[in-house]
């Protein structure tokens, strides 16, 4: 003889179910509400005839401003503008280096 199970039917829903409920949405918005600090890129070398940039990770500088910004330490020297040449992810998410060469000419 086999013994048929029976599905358990689940009560109505009381105060302390809704209360956990609540408790769970207002954490999910709570924490949807926290935002990342943002960093501005850093420049780490420059020579005279490079410039090496870190951009943070999680950061959103375009390569736009990337460049500006090596343009504008380029300048200091004898160059007139900067060129990217390369990029390299750094390691445990620290973000992208990037060289930038330091040119009299387009």
């Amino acid at each position: 003889m086999v013994a048929q199970g029976r599905r358990k039917v689940r009560g109505p829903v009381t105060s302390v179910t809704m209360a956990r409920y609540f408790l769970a949405a207002l954490a999910l918005i709570l924490l949807a509400g926290c935002e990342m600090p943002t960093q501005d890129p850093v420049v780490t070398a420059y020579n005279g005839d490079s410039v090496n940039i870190i951009q943070p990770a999680f950061t959103s500088a375009t390569d736009a401003e990337l460049l500006a910004l090596a343009n504008s330490i380029c300048q200091r020297g004898s160059k007139k503008h900067a060129e990217r040449v390369s990029a390299r992810i750094l390691p445990d998410f620290q973000g992208t280096e990037f060289l930038f060469l330091c040119l009299n000419q387009r």
